[in-house]
This record gives structure tokens, C-alpha cells and sequence, in this order.
């Protein structure tokens, strides 16, 4: 008598190894996507103004063909919405003040301001205020650890009657507010 059952197996365990290994396979396609392709971008930036002589934080949305670090700092220069005014936040930073450059390298963000950032209207308290503004906005993005503000071009600044001397990157471990 002959066993017609067992080219039925061989078949069945070739059927059962290939289901297997296309599982597999899949398996690790998922798990390398998931570690080597870029999580979904961030859709909101996170922006410092005042409330109280306190330093707070708010959001700004973010479409998906902006660069965050620009949308930050342009909503930053902006100031509070209305309604975010007439809940108590304010800005430090002097009107008008305007993004003339901005870029980053390794890991430090450079801003580059116009000239309209010396009229903050005097005092240590406002300018090193206006200051943590600034740093506090940039490195509150991924892969920021320091802020460097340049004015017009120049990277070492003597700003207030103070003479605060800004000539190096900041991040908020040496914040002095």
C-alpha cells in the first residue's frame, strides 16, 4: 500500500514555511520603517511670551511645508494674537523688530534681527526678558540647544545703557532671567 498522504505534507509544510517567512519579511519591513524613516513631522511650534512677569509658553500651528524654526521666530516677531493679549500675554521684544536671517549650525540657531531690537524701552529686567524670549523660542525645537542673536549682521553685541554684551550663543542653562 502507498502513502499518497505525504507529498500532501511536504506541500503543506513548503506552503506553511513560505507563509511564514513572507511574514517575517514583512515583520522587519515594518520595524525598519519605524526606525529609520522620520516620525510624522511636528504640526505645532511652541512660542514664549509674558503673563504675569512670568515667562509662558504657547502654540502656533505648523502646515507641513513650513520649517518650524522660521514659523517660530516669525510668530515671535509678530507678538500675541488678540485674544492671546487680552488673556495677559505679552512681548518683551520691541515692535517692528524684523527676521532678517536665520540659520542653524550644529545644533545652535542662529537669528539675525534688524537694529529695531535696541528699542526695547530700557531696563536690565526688559532686555534680559526679551532675550529669554528669544532663546527660550528656539530651543524649544528638536536639535536646538543654543541661540545666538546677531543684529544686522554683527555677532557681538553691546545692547542697553547695561552694556549687556551678547558675543556667543545662549542656551537656557545660561539664561540670566
Amino acid at each position: 500500500m502507498v502513502d499518497s498522504s505525504r507529498p500532501m505534507k511536504k506541500r503543506q509544510k513548503k506552503l506553511i514555511i513560505t507563509g511564514l517567512s513572507a511574514a517575517v519579511v514583512v515583520a522587519l519591513i515594518i520595524v525598519a520603517a519605524a526606525l529609520f524613516f522620520p516620525k510624522e513631522k511636528k504640526t505645532e511650534v511652541a512660542i514664549y511670551f509674558y503673563q504675569n512677569e512670568k515667562l509662558v509658553e504657547t502654540k502656533r500651528p505648523l502646515r507641513l511645508d513650513e520649517s518650524p524654526l522660521k514659523k517660530a521666530f516669525t510668530e515671535l516677531l509678530a507678538g500675541p494674537r488678540l485674544a492671546e493679549r487680552e488673556a495677559g500675554l505679552s512681548t518683551l521684544i520691541p515692535a517692528r523688530t524684523r527676521l532678517l536671517s536665520l540659520r542653524v549650525k550644529g545644533g545652535t540657531a542662529i537669528v539675525n534681527l534688524s537694529r529695531q531690537l535696541e528699542n526695547y524701552g530700557g531696563g536690565s529686567n526688559r532686555l534680559e526678558g526679551l532675550i529669554a524670549q528669544i532663546v527660550y523660542t528656539g530651543t524649544a525645537l528638536p536639535g536646538i540647544n543654543k541661540v545666538w542673536i546677531w543684529m544686522e549682521g554683527e555677532k557681538e553685541l553691546v545692547l542697553g545703557g547695561e552694556g549687556l554684551v551678547l558675543d556667543r550663543p545662549l542656551s537656557r542653562k545660561n539664561i540670566f532671567y
